[in-house]
């Protein structure tokens, strides 16, 4: 299976679709869950960076939107992909597929491409939603992303108090940016550096989020 199989990865668009649900966005986090932020600060910058959250529910991408009015592109299993009205849809809200576990160069150099045009990527490094709820181990896949866009990572941590329950308090904190020449990045041993990067960055998170509790 290809990802591009299922995305153009030959256009770099910018579809404003979170702008025209922003409303019904943000009325869902306050309504449905008890949605509060912190460090939004972090976010104040100009240029490509990287978002890196933990993974909590499939609501995650709209938690992480739904702090700024800047738009985000995000990297998500091709497999929601398969479905052609799902596609259409997260495809607008600027997601883009890549198949895990396979050095998916397609969609890594359209990640590539987005930062250097000053766009933000959000990945989640742990690749799969917590089944608990808190932080675990992430893939390389985020360092591989710092390392190839030289890109600094906003680390983000999500606590939900209680996992999927409607009404559930939930805190989106951003934390300061990891700057690219903190991760340790050489021109040797880079599957080794890049895990450490991503364990660098997942490190952050934990400490972000064992905050929020």
């Amino acid at each position: 299976m290809r990802s591009e199989d299922f995305f153009d990865f030959t256009q770099f668009n910018n579809y404003k679709m979170m702008n025209v649900i922003r409303p019904l966005g943000n009325l869902f986090c306050k309504t449905y869950y008890k949605v509060e932020y912190a460090g939004l600060e972090n976010l104040d910058r100009k240029g490509g960076f990287i978002i890196a959250p933990n993974h909590v529910t499939e609501f995650d991408p709209l938690f992480i939107a739904m702090a700024s009015k800047r738009l985000y592109h995000y990297i998500a299993k091709y497999e929601l992909f398969t479905n052609p009205v799902l596609n259409k849809a997260i495809t607008h809200l600027n997601a883009f597929p890549i198949v895990r576990g396979r050095g998916d160069m397609t969609a890594i150099n359209y990640a590539i491409e987005l930062i250097r045009r000053g766009e933000v990527l959000c990945i989640f490094p742990e690749g799969t939603r917590s089944p608990d709820g808190s932080p675990k181990t992430a893939k390389s896949g985020v360092g591989l992303m710092a390392r190839k866009t030289g890109a600094d990572v906003i680390p983000a941590a999500i606590y939900m108090e209680n996992k999927d329950k409607k009404g559930s308090r939930v805190v989106v904190k951003f934390g300061e940016a990891i700057k690219n020449e903190e991760m340790g990045f050489t021109d040797t041993g880079k599957s080794k550096e890049n895990k450490a990067a991503a364990n660098k960055i997942m490190d952050e998170i934990t400490r972000l989020w064992e905050s929020c509790k």
